[in-house]
């Protein structure tokens, strides 16, 4: 190696140097060698004692993510971060060699800020009149500008490496490899959360219990609520006789308000939430929060009331159904305190955090936040449904009534989903109001024609399901039974909510029985009303086109406007000229 040192200039070495190295790194314990579920490689068996040749090691192809384990507990705590390496916008342990497998990413290249993006330090040609004009469609570099480091770019922050599903969220606002998704297993809240909770001892814990308010009852925990309130109940009367007793705080979070409609007043809402939350089995909570993560409504009032209750070293746990917002309000809480940037994943896609994320920087001392995967409701109409079908059924903006006035022996449908028959009633007016997504069509008729409608309508002009195969796919139509009473034709008395598509409100003074339905296994509540407002201008008997629908022909129909306006014109200047 001296005579190699001797004979060679230094730039001729660092080759062999790197090589070295490479062959060093090899012989010595990896990070992951402590797992007895990661195999290590032949060459590192102490049996065999004869050197393996250079080319064996130098093209060995070796993974530190092989064989990681596919669990969701995410980076939970330090050990575990320091293991695996995790996505910081899903939680998932990320690897880089099968991209057939969760938490596949690609590493990305360093930059050099001098030779990258240097249109940045480009400026446009002046506009003289004694150039000419190909050279003032150039771009020419002040000598001096370039070589001060002063007037370089300003270094911003590199941005967290993401996997593959994250980016493309993030990007393209769907999933890189459906089939990728089947191999992720189900989120054990009891394992993971739940044993924390349960505990006598430890850390203070505080609950954000996030339920969305277009889909209360279908985003809404009923197992983490019965946890938690016998786990409070549990701890409290132990704390009472003395004994230790860890009782955990929870807070009940109703996001994305700003798609209720502005007239609901907060005081009804929160009246509402408190009555829908003890039926639901949250009999112990602390305090009540209505927050728009998009409008910044709320957040104050609930960031001082987490930090007030977790103390300066307490756990807070964001806990929900899948697409409730956890993410969005734990991102939008991080720009309010203090301008901190999280960055987690947020798509309008159903399951978008894979395994718990330990979110950093945004509650002050050492409280830790901990955004949890969603919890699948199966009873949830959404989880049936195509990425594409989901897209129409998910409310994205403020929900507008649209109201029918029938009677008996008619019946009004939600796209291909959900149909409310009135059977009986003992008024001759029953007001009947459709809250949903503006995407999806509305259908009223006469309910001798509804077997027809599912045969020739659904998956065409009520759309979801997209396609007379997915009509199948979806179940068997079943049907559910109410009796209901209201006091008033001004506004609407009773609910009945599909879980994860929306609820029809009915209005009527006398009693009625109506019938719903819906696929096999979706969950059917009845609820005092949310909105009893109602829409005073009715929708007409027969199809109502949805959004989608009225802007696709209003896209075809520009040109045929055009050319019909462009021929007045030439016939009222053909008359003028007449």
């Amino acid at each position: 190696m001296l005579l190699l040192a001797r004979n060679h200039s230094l730039s001729k070495l660092k080759p062999l140097l790197s090589l070295s190295l490479i062959s060093h790194s090899f012989t010595t314990q990896t990070p992951y060698s402590h797992f007895t579920s990661i195999p290590k490689p032949h060459f590192q068996n102490p049996t065999n004692s004869q050197p393996l040749p250079f080319s064996t090691i130098f093209f060995k192809p070796f993974s530190s993510s092989k064989s990681l384990p596919l669990n969701r507990e995410g980076n939970y705590d330090e050990a575990t971060t320091q293991a695996h390496l995790v996505c910081p916008g899903c939680g998932v342990h990320m690897q880089d060699s099968d991209p057939k497998n969760p938490g596949f990413f690609l590493k990305p290249s360093k930059k050099d800020p001098r030779t990258y993006r240097l249109g940045a330090h480009l400026e446009h040609v002046a506009h003289e009149p004694e150039f000419n004009n190909s050279l003032k469609r150039g771009l020419i570099i002040d000598p001096e500008n370039l070589s001060s480091e002063s007037n370089l770019v300003e270094l911003k922050p590199e941005k967290p490496v993401v996997c593959a599903r994250c980016h493309s969220l993030r990007h393209y606002g769907k999933v890189k490899d459906p089939t990728v998704e089947n191999l992720l297993p189900d989120f054990d809240f009891d394992h993971t959360v739940g044993r924390k909770l349960a505990l006598a001892s430890g850390t203070r814990s505080v609950v954000l219990m996030v339920v969305d308010a277009a889909d209360f009852d279908g985003s809404f925990p009923k197992k983490v609520a019965k946890l938690v309130s016998d786990t409070i109940e549990e701890h409290s009367a132990a704390w009472k006789q003395g004994k230790s007793g860890n009782v955990p705080r929870v807070v009940l979070v109703v996001t994305k308000i700003d798609l209720l409609p502005s007239s609901l007043s907060p005081t009804r809402l929160e009246h509402w939430v408190r009555t829908r939350a003890r039926e639901g089995g949250a009999n112990k909570l602390t305090s009540v929060h209505l927050v728009s993560a998009v409008r910044d409504w709320g957040l104050k009032n609930l960031v001082d009331d987490v930090v007030s209750l977790a103390g300066p070293r307490g756990n807070v746990w964001a806990i929900g159904a899948q697409n409730a917002g956890k993410s969005t309000l734990i991102n939008a809480i991080g720009k309010h305190v203090g301008g901190k940037i999280t960055h987690l994943t947020e798509a309008p896609v159903p399951g978008t955090t894979l395994g718990i994320v330990r979110v950093e920087g945004v509650l002050p001392g050492h409280t830790k936040l901990f955004d949890t995967p969603g919890l699948l409701n199966p009873h949830q109409i959404t989880t049936r449904l195509t990425r594409e079908e989901q897209s129409l059924v998910n409310i994205s903006k403020e929900l507008k009534p649209r109201t029918y006035r029938i009677k008996d022996g008619y019946s009004v449908l939600i796209a291909g989903l959900m149909r409310l028959d009135i059977e009986e009633s003992s008024v001759d007016t029953v007001y009947v109001t459709a809250w949903a997504s503006p995407y999806l069509p509305l259908h009223m008729g006469k309910t001798e024609h509804a077997c027809t409608m599912v045969e020739e309508h659904f998956g065409r002009q009520l759309q979801p399901p997209i396609g007379e195969t997915r009509v199948k796919e979806l179940g068997k139509w079943v049907r559910k039974e109410f009796q209901i009473s209201g006091n008033s034709w001004d506004s609407s008395s009773v609910d009945i909510a599909a879980a994860g598509l929306g609820w029809f409100a009915v209005g009527l003074k006398g009693e009625a029985v109506l019938s719903v339905w819906t696929y096999d296994g979706i969950d059917i509540v009845l609820r005092n009303a949310l909105l009893p407002n109602r829409s005073y201008i009715f929708e007409v008997a027969g199809f109502t086109v949805s959004k989608i629908v009225s802007k696709a022909d209003q896209a075809s129909n520009k040109p045929h406007h055009r050319s019909e306006k462009k021929r007045k014109q030439s016939d009222q200047k053909e008359s003028v000229a007449c």
